[in-house]
């Protein structure tokens, strides 16, 4: 886990279990790298297993693609995290056969400056 990083808190909103900004770097630092909707479905596995760890009888609400994004513009806006320059077409077979491709996939990475 990233220690010394000074991390904004939002106003309102959900409170999960686990801290969307922090799980953010700390999956960051330990991977490298890794593309907006990895990340949002990392977080949704971590939400889960925590829930099946607790034995509870529902699951967490996940937090949806664009509010999870939304995490990272501000972790960005900070300095924190920057994208890497790597993009990636989507490898999903949802996309298969699209006549402009599928869509592209940007990676972000923590900065130098922490």
């Amino acid at each position: 886990m990233v220690n010394n990083m000074r991390l904004t808190r939002g106003r309102g909103g959900n409170r999960h279990p686990i801290a969307v900004k922090q799980f953010i770097v700390d999956r960051l630092a330990r991977v490298g790298e890794d593309y907006f909707s990895g990340l949002h479905q990392a977080y949704k596995e971590a939400l889960d297993q925590l829930a099946r760890d607790r034995r509870r009888q529902y699951y967490y609400h996940h937090p949806t693609y664009f509010s999870f994004k939304k995490k990272i513009d501000e972790l960005m806006q900070e300095g924190l995290v920057e994208l890497s320059g790597r993009e990636e077409a989507s490898d999903d077979p949802r996309f298969k056969g699209w006549k402009d491709g599928p869509p592209i996939r940007k990676f972000v990475r923590l900065t130098g400056r922490r």
